[in-house]
Formats: structure tokens, C-alpha cells, sequence
């Protein structure tokens, strides 16, 4: 191809050739941007030497401004809450960054993140971290991160020696005292829980193990390790392309092997945590390895919306975009060439990568670290084979582990055997390996089960439960004593009342807080107020109110607040951090700044409520959290409780539903009353039913107030369908990890990946198999023809979605027959006739649906459509 002028035209260089619709048509759909980088000052107080923002390829920094103005900070806040309300995110990540994000004043810090918070949906959470050198962190910063939740992490290389090799002040001076300064502020008891993590650059020349426990010293939850940035053009310090030496490998594997045989684990470090996932065979979280989409974007201190900033190492001009929050929203960005590149796991590679028998793990590394000028960012790492040696390395140490436990487990499955029939230990929650039998499988897969398999269910969740206890107790870092207090309460009533604790750790919002504490004690999510360790108290409180103990235990006092989960709340406004629990006979007081509350009694409590139904000898009974803060992560929660005459309504149109599902529904009626416990508030629509299942919630669903009986009663079928398969999940995988493909789903607006194309299919073959049997009912003419049109639609929509599943190629082996049963169940839907006007509203409905998502989306990618369509 040749220009106007007779020239040849430049060759653009990869990933600017990429065809994004050619993307889209085999079946890709981004992924939204999680995580917003807001340079809110552009300008640093530190020389750094091997910054990439000021002494690298890009110097565009000269061009920006000082600081991001408030209008620019209301412009990026509008689109960050326009972005998690058009894709649905029930959480977004903003990192204040620079230059120096300190320079910008705590004033301005304080504006930005009110801003943004401000702007967001209800029910969406906005998690900040502040990404410093940590030079100016004082007092007053630390007392304003306090007050917002903002988490620090802080930039340091490790001992003095280490550390000022690189990281100087303007006019070479040191920075060490200065940071340390800083850094002893944040760990001191009043603003350690702040404490997010250090950040070190590699310098070969440094001591390994000395510089991680330099880092060590100052107990930081989590350390990552960066290799200082370079390409193929401009090789970094030490790593000549040519040379089969691995410095850098070398350098990680010494302290690989000081942090992994450590006796007991010291803190995170992210990249052997995320080598050792991948090794595993569970996805990426960083970009640094791997093959996850890469779901973050910057934003420059003028506005302009950028791609990752350390693209500024590679050349002039590399993170840049044409676009800008005044004019375009974040959902444009995901449509650039750039940012696609980023997202298409494996098609990304260069030949040699593809080749590479490691390419699941390493990914090709970090993506600046590609660039070679004519092939772009087609490369292999300049970091190729300190990746592969540190990566070999990772693996066969696993390997070995792995090995020698296979080995002790057959040693000892004679005496295990024998343990499990034995009297359980003190102190010890026991856990039992479990088996699904294949016929409970099927049954599932079909649409049923029944309480059988409920109970198959709820018994691995009894296990997992547990285990996230261990796990909570086994990485707590704060507060040690109180956690292991509180474990070792639970176990004593788990030898003395096994029920009783099973009833309280079934409650569901003990495994959403478990896993979500178990995620920020690992680094894999900020942490959350009600997600704590010494949490773990309220539910030892719990237990030994329900088995009649008489214990002393001090429990968190979170948001002026003491929550006993499936009790309800106590209010102590100047309460402090601590409560003390008193119980005795089933009884208990809670005592804080002086302030006494019954549980059960008072103006200072609020008990959770229930409401039941019962129809031909079959009862069902709802506790209504509108209480616990953990109770439907994720979810567009009601703030407030419901009102006395809220929660009747609620009772008065559940007695009806459940006469239905009683009398033409016996089984769904079953598989509700053993699987759901909970019902949680949700803000309802203009019109019809909000509903919603959280797979860390096991048990618990959410629903705004039910219009009526029939949305109620299907509204619980539905939502108890994905309760189930989200419990079958817990222990069989039956899709494979998620490559970044999309897929078009009758019932949603957004494109879904392939597990959200099961979970809905699962559930709507719930409501087609509903309003299969009320069709048949003599109902009055417009409820009839309700059935019919519902019937029809979600029949089609369902049956679709299930050829779209089974053709996808990414089904594990379970996951074809599973699939295989849904489509047999589906078969005998297809031979029932539908009248000709509820199939004329059911193709209106479906067409329009299907033109709403043209425009929102395109159009839909490889994959069945419904025939209605």
C-alpha cells in the first residue's frame, strides 16, 4: 500500500494494526476498567534514576499541568460512576497517583475522593489506595486517610544503601530518613490497619535477602518486587538480550526461597503469590504475569485517558489515546487497538511466546517490557529468560511440595481412616472430604434435585466454612490474640454443640465475610470495615448465645455498631473499637463506653425479622437481613430497614406464593425451604422485580418487595437455581477459566462471559419450567396468557443459551454432561404448543431485547440466537 504522495505509507507497529472487529466477531467483549489511576499531580519531590515518568522515553509529564483541577476531578468522577452503572460493577478501585500524589495538598486529596464517591450509584463501592514515595506522610495525611478509608502504600528499595542508589531528592540528597519517618507513622497502632504494602524496584546490585528483610522489618501485609522498566531498544541495568545470564531471575529466586521456607508466613509477596496461582492453574490478578485482562486505566492530570503509565518507558508518546473524561466516556477507551491488546490473553503473543511451554504463566511478562522498535509490543519479554528461570524454579519447588504430600497422605490413609471414626480432638474443627453421587449430579442438572441434594450441598459449605475460619485465623496479623480467642471459642462449642454451630456458621453472611477477608489478609482486595479478623468474636458470641454458655468475649464495634450475625445489631455511638459480650443461658448483654445493651431488648437494638408461610403441613421461614453489612455484596441494597408495613406486605404476598409452589411445585418448594434462609432488601425497579444470588453468600438472596404472588413464587424458583448451581460450583468446575470471551444472553444487557451464561441458563430454565405448569392452570385470561408468552420466551432464550454452552469448546468434561441434561430438559419443553398470540408477545419481547443490546453492545458474538429472534 502506497500514500498519496507515491511514498510508502508507515507501517504501524503492533498492536495499532489490531482489528477490533474482527475481535468482536469471533466471540471477544472487554472487560471493564476496574481500577482508575489518577495522576492528581503531575510532579515529583524525589529524582528518581530510573523513573519512567521523567527520565524515560515519554516526557510528556512538561506538558501537563501541576495538579488536576476540581473540574477536571468532577469530570473523571462522572465517568467513573458512568462506567460502573453502564457495565454493572459493584465495585471500582481508584488509585491517587503522580508524580508525588502527596503534592497535591490534603485538601484536594480529600475533594477527589468525595468526589468520586459521591458520584457513584448506591450499593456501588468506591476503594481508594494512595501510591507514595512517602516523604511527606505525616500526621494530617495519615488522620485524612484515616477518616476516608484511603490505603497506603508506600515506594522504598530497601535499607539505606539500597534505597538511595536510586531514590534521591532533586539535589542528590538522601531519602531514607524521611521515608522511614513516614513509614513509622503508618505502622504505629493508630494507622497500621492503613498499611497496604511497600513497593520495591530491583537493583541486582542490592543484596537480595537483605533488601526483603529491610522490607520485612516494617511487617508490611503485602511487598512486590518490580523489575526496573526497559525494551529491546533500551535493555535495563545488567540485561544484555544477548546473554544467557538471568541476574534478575537469580536475584528472585534468592528471595523466593527465603519468603517460601520460611516456618511461618512473614507477609504477601505479590509476584510469587501470582506465579504460584498460575502454576496452580487459577487466573492472574497482576499484570505483571499471565494471561487475566488487564482492566486498568489512568487518567492524566489534564484529563486525557491514558493506557498504563509505565508504557511511558517504551517511547514518546505510548500511553497516549485521542480521548479525554470532558468528552468521552470509558467505555470508548476499551474499544482502542492499545487497550484490546491487553485483553485478548494468548492471541496477544508473539510466535515465540505461543511456542513456550510456560506461556500460561509467564504471559510475556510485563507489557512495556515487549517493545522493539518495527514489531512493537509482538515480543517476548527483554526479560525472557530471568522470567523462564524464575518461573522453572517456582514450579519445580511446588512440584516437590506436592510430591511429598502425596507421599505422607498414602503413609497415612490407613490412620485417617481410623481418625475419622475417632472422638474429635479439642480445639479442632474437623472437615470430611465429599463426594457427589453421580445420580444427585444429574438430577441437578436436570433442574431438580431435591432436599437430598440440597443437604449435599449445604454439607461442602459446612467444610468451606471451616476452612475459611482456619484461613482467617492463620493470616490474621492484627489483633492475634482475639482471633485465636474467638477460634478456639468456636471449636469448644463445636465438641459440645455441633448444631449450634452449624446453625450459626450456615448463617450466610459468615462465608461473605470470610472470603472477603480472606481476600484483603492475602492482598487480593482492600479491605472492608465489616470484613475483619476480630470479627470472628461476633460469631464465637453467637454460638455461645445459642448453645447456653456463659462466656466473656470482646466483639468489634464497626460504624458505631456491634453486629451478631443472625441476631441483628446493637448501637454504641461512642462505643470505641470494642464490645464486650456477656452470655449466659441463652442470654446476653453487650457493654461499651459505659453504655449497656440487652440483646433483644431496647431501643438500642435491632433485631433481625422473619417471615414465614405455611401451607398443607409445609413451612417456610425467611429471616429479612436488612441489618448485616455483609449480607448481598455486590448488590443495589435497600439503605434503610423495611418499615412494620413493608415487611407485612412482604408477608402477606408470600403466603400466597408459597400456597402455589406448595400445590403445582412441590419439589422447588422443597429445594427453597432447604437452600434459602435469608432474604435480603434490594432497591427495586420502576416496574417488575429486582433479584440477585451471591456466590459468597451461600444461602442468601436478594429481592425488592415482590409485586405479587407470582412474581414472588418465581422469583424464588429462579433465584434458588442459582443458589444451587453456585453450591454445585463450590465443588466441581464446570466451565474453563475465563479467556476473555463473550456471549450474548437473552436476559442480560451486557455481554456475559461463559460461567454467566450458565448461571443464567440454569436459572431461567427454572422459570420456563414455572410457568410451564401454571399454563396449564385455569387461570383468568390475562394470567394465562402471562404463562404462556413467559413460557415461551424464556423456553427459546434458555435453549439458545444451552447450544451457545455446548458449542462453546470451553466446557470441562462435567460440564458437558451437564449441559447435555439442561438440553434433554429443554427437549420436552420444545414439544409443548404455544398459542399463536403469547408467541407473537414473546417475539416482540425477545426482538426487542436483541436491538437493545445492538446498540448497546454490537453485534452479538459467535453463538445461537433465540429462534424467536
Amino acid at each position: 500500500m502506497s500514500s498519496e504522495s507515491g511514498e510508502a505509507a508507515p507501517r504501524l507497529e503492533w498492536p495499532m494494526d489490531l482489528d477490533i472487529n474482527a475481535l468482536l466477531e469471533s466471540g471477544w467483549r472487554p472487560t471493564p476498567f476496574q481500577q482508575f489511576v489518577l495522576k492528581i499531580h503531575s510532579r515529583c519531590n524525589l529524582a528518581c534514576a530510573y523513573c519512567y515518568m521523567y527520565e524515560m522515553a515519554d516526557q510528556g509529564w512538561r506538558r501537563q499541568p501541576r495538579r488536576m483541577s476540581q473540574s477536571t476531578i468532577d469530570s473523571v468522577a462522572a465517568r467513573i460512576a458512568e462506567h460502573a452503572r453502564m457495565n454493572r460493577l459493584p465495585e471500582v478501585d481508584v488509585i491517587l497517583h503522580g508524580g508525588e500524589p502527596l503534592l497535591a495538598g490534603a485538601d484536594h486529596i480529600r475533594y477527589a475522593v468525595n468526589a468520586v464517591r459521591s458520584a457513584v450509584d448506591p450499593g456501588v463501592t468506591v476503594n481508594v489506595q494512595v501510591q507514595t514515595n512517602g516523604v511527606l506522610l505525616d500526621s494530617v495525611f495519615l488522620e485524612l486517610f484515616d477518616e476516608l478509608g484511603v490505603l497506603v502504600a508506600v515506594s522504598l528499595d530497601g535499607d539505606r544503601e539500597a534505597n538511595d542508589r536510586h531514590r534521591r531528592g532533586p539535589a542528590g540528597q538522601s531519602s531514607y530518613d524521611r521515608v522511614h519517618a513516614g513509614l513509622a507513622k503508618l505502622i504505629s497502632p493508630a494507622f497500621r490497619h492503613l498499611f497496604n504494602g511497600l513497593l520495591c524496584t530491583i537493583d541486582v546490585r542490592n543484596d537480595p535477602v537483605a533488601t526483603y528483610e529491610a522490607l520485612l522489618a516494617y511487617g508490611p501485609p503485602t511487598m512486590d518486587f518490580l523489575l526496573p522498566h526497559g525494551t529491546w531498544e533500551t535493555p535495563p541495568p545488567g540485561r544484555r538480550p544477548d546473554s544467557e545470564d538471568t541476574p534478575y531471575g537469580d536475584w528472585l529466586i534468592a528471595i523466593f526461597d527465603r519468603w517460601y521456607h520460611a516456618p511461618e508466613r512473614e507477609t504477601r509477596v505479590r509476584l510469587f503469590d501470582e506465579i504460584i496461582r498460575l502454576v496452580l492453574g487459577r487466573p492472574s490478578r497482576s499484570e505483571a504475569v499471565g494471561l487475566s485482562a488487564v482492566a486498568v486505566v489512568v487518567v492524566e492530570t489534564d484529563g486525557g485517558i491514558e493506557q498504563v503509565d509505565s508504557l511511558k518507558s517504551a517511547y514518546d508518546g505510548a500511553t497516549r489515546t485521542p480521548l479525554h473524561v470532558g468528552t468521552h466516556a470509558f467505555d470508548a477507551a476499551l474499544m482502542l487497538p492499545s487497550i484490546a491488546a491487553r485483553q485478548i490473553g494468548e492471541r496477544a503473543l508473539s510466535p515465540e511466546c505461543q511456542a513456550c511451554e510456560i506461556r500460561r504463566v509467564c504471559g510475556a511478562g510485563l507489557y512495556p517490557h515487549r517493545y522493539r522498535p518495527g514489531t512493537g509490543f509482538a515480543n517476548p519479554s527483554v526479560y525472557c529468560r530471568d522470567l523462564f528461570r524464575l518461573i522453572k524454579h517456582v514450579q519445580h519447588t511446588l512440584n516437590d511440595d506436592i510430591a511429598a504430600v502425596r507421599d505422607r497422605s498414602r503413609r497415612r490413609r490407613a490412620s485417617e481412616q481410623i481418625a475419622r471414626t475417632a472422638e474429635r480432638q479439642p480445639h479442632a474443627m474437623t472437615l470430611t472430604p465429599h463426594l457427589l453421587p453421580k445420580e444427585v449430579f444429574l438430577e441437578l442438572a436436570a433442574g431438580g434435585g431435591g432436599r437430598d441434594a440440597v443437604e449435599h450441598l449445604w454439607t461442602a459449605q459446612d467444610s468451606k466454612r471451616l476452612l475459611l475460619l482456619r484461613g482467617v485465623r492463620d493470616l490474621a496479623e492484627d489483633d492475634v490474640s482475639r482471633v485465636r480467642h474467638a477460634y478456639d471459642l468456636l471449636a469448644d462449642v463445636q465438641d459440645a454443640a455441633p448444631e449450634d454451630t452449624r446453625a450459626v456458621l450456615r448463617y450466610p453472611t459468615v462465608a461473605s465475610w470470610g472470603l472477603r477477608t480472606l481476600h484483603a489478609l492475602s492482598g487480593q482486595s482492600p479491605p472492608a470495615p465489616w470484613a475483619t479478623p476480630t470479627a470472628m468474636a461476633s460469631l464465637a458470641a453467637v454460638a455461645a448465645i445459642r448453645s447456653g454458655r456463659r462466656e466473656t468475649i470482646e466483639v468489634p464495634v464497626v460504624d458505631g455498631a456491634v453486629v451478631l450475625p443472625s441476631l441483628g445489631r446493637a448501637f454504641f455511638p461512642d462505643g470505641g473499637r470494642f464490645a464486650v459480650v456477656r452470655t449466659a443461658d441463652g442470654e446476653a448483654e453487650i457493654s461499651a463506653g459505659g453504655v449497656t445493651v440487652r440483646v433483644g431488648e431496647g431501643p438500642s437494638w435491632e433485631g433481625l425479622r422473619r417471615i414465614s408461610a405455611s401451607h398443607r403441613g409445609v413451612a417456610v421461614e425467611f429471616v429479612v437481613d436488612d441489618v448485616d453489612p455483609g449480607r448481598m455484596p455486590g448488590a443495589r441494597r435497600t439503605e434503610g430497614r423495611l418499615s412494620e408495613a413493608e415487611l407485612q406486605r412482604w408477608a402477606s404476598t408470600l403466603q400466597p406464593a408459597w400456597e402455589i409452589l406448595v400445590d403445582r411445585h412441590p419439589q422447588v418448594a422443597e429445594e427453597i425451604s432447604a437452600v434459602v434462609t435469608v432474604l435480603t432488601p434490594l432497591i427495586g425497579p420502576e416496574d417488575g422485580t429486582s433479584s440477585a444470588t451471591s456466590k459468597l453468600a451461600f444461602g442468601n438472596i436478594g429481592i425488592s418487595t415482590p409485586p405479587d404472588p407470582h412474581s414472588f413464587a418465581v422469583t424464588l424458583a429462579h433465584e434458588s437455581q442459582h443458589a444451587k448451581l453456585s453450591g454445585l460450583l463450590d465443588l466441581i468446575p464446570l466451565t474453563q477459566p475465563d479467556d476473555g470471551s463473550r456471549y450474548y444472553a437473552p436476559w442480560r444487557d451486557d455481554p456475559r462471559p461463559l460461567g454467566g451464561l450458565l448461571q443464567g441458563a440454569y436459572a431461567h430454565m427454572g422459570i420456563a419450567a414455572y410457568w410451564q405448569v401454571e399454563r396449564r392452570e385455569p387461570h383468568s385470561e390475562d394470567l394465562l396468557l402471562r404463562a404462556h408468552t413467559e413460557f415461551a420466551r424464556w423456553r427459546d432464550g434458555t435453549d439458545a443459551a444451552i447450544r451457545t454452552l455446548r458449542s462453546s469448546g470451553r466446557l470441562t468434561a462435567e460440564g458437558d454432561l451437564f449441559t447435555a441434561e439442561m438440553a434433554g430438559t429443554m427437549a420436552v419443553m420444545w414439544e409443548e404448543d404455544v398459542p399463536a398470540e403469547a408467541t407473537r408477545r414473546a417475539r416482540i419481547s425477545v426482538g426487542r431485547h436483541l436491538e437493545g443490546w445492538r446498540h448497546r453492545n454490537g453485534e452479538p458474538p459467535a453463538g445461537h440466537l433465540p429462534s424467536l429472534a
